[in-house]
């Protein structure tokens, strides 16, 4: 039987009448499937009986891509830059993730799913990169969203290190990104910038946050395989 993953889906409201509708890149349902998973697209929903039945019926999750993180889920005043945000979207989420870790399912939370994860762990963010203090490079690239744009280092004895070795190529498409980091949580991967561009619980069966979008580079190439091939092979325990 394949391993049901769940992956998260986000609402925008339709350009011709303004109501709401939930959406989510195919891209991320080709990856699942490709890697020899089941994939689920997860609603919107903030009723705690029913993200329980998500934690349950689901063997994996991907968090995946979206808008930002609303700074009131972290204790601070939203600065101006700021971009768009929505309380029902964080308040899924952030409460989603938490009964995924205390259940110890394996996840991959890839771009605003890496910041609710790490808001999830009672972390912080910054508002925008350029806030971290320092200058820092191009995070929103301007280029085909399959294309490369700069280096992530890794840390031996991560996941990351296993699966990609020293270093990997990512494409990139953040303006936020963690400051302080959550419980349980360790740094696994920095641009040469500073910027921090993934991370993962400790001694938890995958549970793995990135900056960048595997499932679009995954679209054109392999090189990106072998993240899902480790949240399939952990859901498949």
């Amino acid at each position: 039987m394949l391993p049901k993953i769940g992956i998260t889906t986000v609402h925008q409201a339709n350009p011709r009448n303004g109501s709401p509708y939930t959406i989510l890149s195919d891209c991320y349902i080709d990856a699942v499937s490709r890697t020899g998973g089941l994939p689920l697209l997860l609603p919107i929903m903030t009723d705690e009986a029913q993200l329980d039945l998500y934690v349950r019926e689901m063997d994996g999750f991907i968090f995946s891509g979206g808008i930002d993180v609303s700074p009131s889920f972290y204790g601070e005043n939203p600065h101006a830059l700021l971009g768009d945000t929505s309380i029902q979207l964080d308040r899924c989420q952030i409460p989603l993730m938490q009964k995924i870790i205390a259940a110890r399912k394996p996840f991959l939370a890839i771009c605003r799913g890496n910041q609710v994860l790490n808001v999830a762990c009672g972390g912080t963010l910054y508002q925008d990169n350029t806030l971290q203090g320092k200058e820092t490079f191009k995070h929103m690239q301007a280029t085909d969203r399959g294309d490369i744009s700069h280096l992530v280092h890794l840390e031996p004895g991560s996941t990351f290190h296993r699966l990609f070795g020293d270093r990997v190529w990512t494409n990139s498409y953040h303006h936020q990104s963690v400051r302080d980091l959550g419980e349980g949580l360790r740094i696994c991967g920095r641009a040469e910038d500073g910027i921090v561009e993934a991370i993962e619980l400790v001694d938890y069966p995958c549970g793995l946050g990135i900056q960048w979008h595997p499932e679009i580079m995954f679209h054109t190439d392999d090189h990106m395989k072998p993240l899902f091939e480790e949240l399939i092979k952990a859901a498949c325990r």
